[in-house]
């Protein structure tokens, strides 16, 4: 998985995320909260609407165009929470290169 992806500013963000249960762990994320948060490298901070699939197995982080339009150029930066069973999980973190628009 790559670490850092280019991202232009003022589009819409939308992340699709695939839950593969562990041995021992959920069967879904229905149960589990998920949260996510991007801060651009003016540290401003960005939270995601979080669209969890039927299942269970997957969801959406994202971001309208209208919020990205204010993040600042540089090196913004993510990862996802996980709260289960009282239980705080992490995914790593991931880097956005936020790049302007290059056609007005």
């Amino acid at each position: 998985m790559s670490t850092t992806v280019t991202f232009k500013r003022g589009t819409t963000y939308s992340a699709t995320v695939t839950y593969t249960p562990a041995v021992g762990g959920p069967a879904n994320l229905l149960t589990t909260t998920v949260t996510s948060d991007i801060i651009d490298s003016g540290g401003t901070v960005y939270p995601c609407t979080i669209t969890m699939a039927v299942d269970g197995l997957s969801f959406v982080a994202s971001l309208p165009a209208s919020s990205t339009e204010g993040f600042s150029l540089g090196n913004a930066r993510s990862d996802i929470k996980f709260v289960y069973g009282g239980t705080t999980f992490f995914s790593d973190t991931f880097r956005l290169s936020v790049i302007d628009q290059v056609t007005e």
